[in-house]
């Protein structure tokens, strides 16, 4: 398969001497001579195991491993794990895939520990300054990363997917680039692979952007931009594009050949052999066959079975059978070696890996039965506690059923008790209002009694006048009697209006509204209220004002109730002004007024005093049932409460409080006039 091939090229043709970082490695050597620190010590013995990869493995091996024992000396998790990374890489170079995957997977648990955060250096291998947690993402990606290597290495190319995958999401978070682009190189060309051509051309356009937009910024990014350009090489000569694939080919030899890159050097004067090879150009194809085995030689590589291979094709194309006959051998011999290690290799990396999963599946059934006794411990415990939680309730339960019969005969009595003192409100209202009934009849029934007594004297006096044959005497006497009879018609009218007014009071289990004249009803309950007060006190006087809307519409409205919400507000205010007129000196004068108006389709009734007004603390409570500031025997708190309820519930109205303590009290109730 054309990826396992690359993989071989990338990891196990190149485990020889580069010179081309030596300058680069020698400047690392004395800066590890002067390192003080051993954080100094691990990040140069680090960075000098990178610099050598792709040139010197045995090197870059023995580097890591120093930073490794360096880490573990320190108790730098992540950078152990780090370290281990790149231990596993050399390894995996090596053809040692069994100690490689030990490795990072030793580096894998150690980076997936978020515990490990706390105490540790900074060590992705871009050498950035990054959070802890960060820190760990971007050693987690990079283990992802080369776990994915392995697996394709060791042609396991769905797993080396799912790494990838991985991989990417953990560089997007941390702002890897380099990490990034190799991602989306390695994707693209295991879509090539797969031949999913459009897919793998754009991961490799992805890589060449990235790696384009940071070239100047790291070293890494431009060592490995010519293998992209190879692989846009190899995708366009699968589409047919065989122009654009040779052109890629030149591009990433020319840049690798001037990033020294001595790897896809290779790779890329393998790519021109077979694409010339394959047009029957004898002469380009044994030309970069030959460039290709010098690259081999000078890496001193022992697998050079692609290399031979490569030649034989070339001379053969170019009819010198014996050089190509020569070369098949050497090819034949190569390949066999190589086929035999990585066979050894690769069996040993499989019985590891199935080793692993078994010891995983090992630790799922032992962590499946742990969780299973947990839950039976649970469930036991959940067992108990709500069998305690039963006897808790079901003593509670007796304990509320015995005291729900204390609260129910409790709740009766205090029914009734309300039931009684509503009841002494309604009838302490209808004293109040009998009496300024009483009062106001009063009046006309004094005026008829004495009309009639003087009615009486003069039909005396027209008779004597009569009998005197004075007729026309008689007949003035006969006009004051006929004067003094329209008078008593007029007063028994006004008796019969008032006892009628009586009788709808007593009416008002009916609640059935109907068009209520406001105005007439303030007024006539507002003297009843004074004259009620006046038969309890004589000595008591007020001035009763009415500023009353000559246009105000009438309400629909229960006349009953909402003479009974007047009536309380009248008792009220007459009340805290003869409780001042107590107190007050001579100056003060006791004044309640009314007045009415329509407002925003509203009709609103003002009742006013200048009485002792309302304490601030108090204003909230008035209107709860059974509250009051009255004496003991004086109130019974239900008479603002009834107002309420038939104010706000019975009309859908409302009504509020302005008080000034010492000054004032204002109550203003408004009513729907729909």
């Amino acid at each position: 398969m054309k990826i396992f091939i690359k993989i071989l090229f990338l990891l196990l043709l190149i485990p020889a001497l580069g010179v081309a970082q030596q300058s680069q490695v020698d400047s690392l050597h004395k800066a590890l001579k002067n390192a003080r620190t051993d954080s100094a010590r691990y990040f140069t013995t680090l960075h000098i195991g990178r610099a050598t990869e792709e040139s010197n493995w045995d090197t870059c091996l023995y580097y890591n491993d120093l930073a490794l024992k360096i880490a573990k000396k320190s108790r730098q998790s992540l950078a152990e794990a780090s370290a281990l990374v790149g231990k596993g890489y050399s390894l995996m170079a090596l053809r040692r895939y069994p100690e490689s995957l030990q490795c990072i997977q030793q580096a894998l648990d150690l980076a997936e520990d978020p515990g490990n955060e706390k105490t540790t250096w900074c060590t992705n291998y871009l050498f950035k300054k990054l959070t802890p947690h960060k820190n760990r993402l971007a050693v987690l990606s990079d283990i992802h990363y080369h776990l994915s290597l392995l697996m394709s290495a060791t042609n396991n190319v769905d797993k080396a997917m799912i790494q990838l995958n991985t991989a990417k999401q953990l560089a997007v978070e941390t702002g890897n680039p380099e990490l990034a682009g190799m991602l989306n190189l390695d994707l693209g060309n295991i879509y090539l692979d797969r031949h999913r051509l459009d897919s793998a051309l754009v991961f490799e356009l992805n890589a060449e952007r990235i790696f384009t937009q940071n070239e100047d910024r790291d070293y890494s990014v431009r060592k490995y931009h010519g293998a992209v350009f190879a692989a846009l090489g190899d995708i366009y000569l699968e589409k047919g594009n065989k122009n654009l694939a040779v052109k890629y080919f030149h591009k990433a030899l020319n840049l690798s050949i001037e990033q020294k890159n001595l790897t896809d050097v290779s790779y890329c004067y393998h790519d021109l052999t077979r694409f010339y090879l394959a047009e029957k150009q004898k002469d380009s194809s044994l030309y970069y066959a030959k460039k290709n085995l010098e690259i081999f030689h000078s890496m001193r590589s022992e697998n050079l079975g692609d290399a031979y291979a490569n030649l034989y094709q070339s001379y053969k194309l170019a009819g010198q059978t014996d050089s190509a006959y020569k070369y098949q051998g050497l090819a034949l011999a190569a390949k066999d070696s190589s086929f035999k290690a990585t066979v050894k290799s690769l069996a040993d990396f499989q019985k590891l890996s199935f080793n692993a999963q078994l010891h995983a599946q090992d630790l799922e059934k032992e962590k499946a039965a742990i969780q299973t006794k947990i839950r039976t411990y649970v469930l036991v415990a959940m067992i108990a506690v709500f069998m305690l939680l039963a006897a808790i309730f079901y003593r509670n339960n007796r304990q509320k059923q015995k005291a729900n019969q204390v609260l129910e005969s409790t709740l009766s009595n205090l029914k009734a008790t309300q039931t009684q003192l509503i009841q002494s409100e309604k009838m302490a209202s209808l004293g109040e209002l009998t009496a300024g009934i009483a009062h106001e009849i009063q009046n006309p029934l004094n005026f008829v009694n004495n009309f009639s007594e003087v009615s009486a004297e003069l039909v005396d006096e027209m008779e004597e006048e009569l009998d005197k044959g004075d007729v026309a005497e008689a007949k003035a006497i006969g006009a004051d009697l006929k004067q003094n009879l329209e008078k008593i018609r007029h007063h028994g009218k006004r008796a019969d209006a008032i006892v009628k007014g009586m009788l709808q009071h007593s009416q008002s289990g009916s609640n059935k509204k109907e068009p209520t004249d406001i105005n007439a009803l303030a007024d006539e309950y507002l003297r009843l209220s004074y004259h009620g007060l006046r038969a309890k006190d004589k000595d008591f006087n007020a001035e009763l004002v009415t500023h009353f809307d000559a246009a105000l519409p009438k309400v629909n409205a229960i006349p009953q109730d909402i003479g009974r919400v007047l009536l309380n507000l009248f008792n009220n205010a007459l009340y805290a002004v003869n409780q001042k007129q107590k107190t007050a000196g001579a100056d003060y004068k006791p004044k309640v007024s009314v007045s009415t108006l329509t407002e925003n389709s509203q009709v609103i009734i003002k009742v006013k005093d200048n009485g002792t007004g309302i304490p601030d603390a108090i204003k909230e409570k008035i209107m709860q049932p059974f509250f009051t500031t009255k004496p003991t025997g004086e109130g019974t708190g239900l008479g603002l409460s009834l107002t309420y309820d038939m104010v706000v519930k019975g009309h859908g109205g409302t009504i509020h409080v302005n008080s000034k303590i010492g000054e004032y009290s204002e109550f203003i109730i408004s009513l729907p006039l729909s």
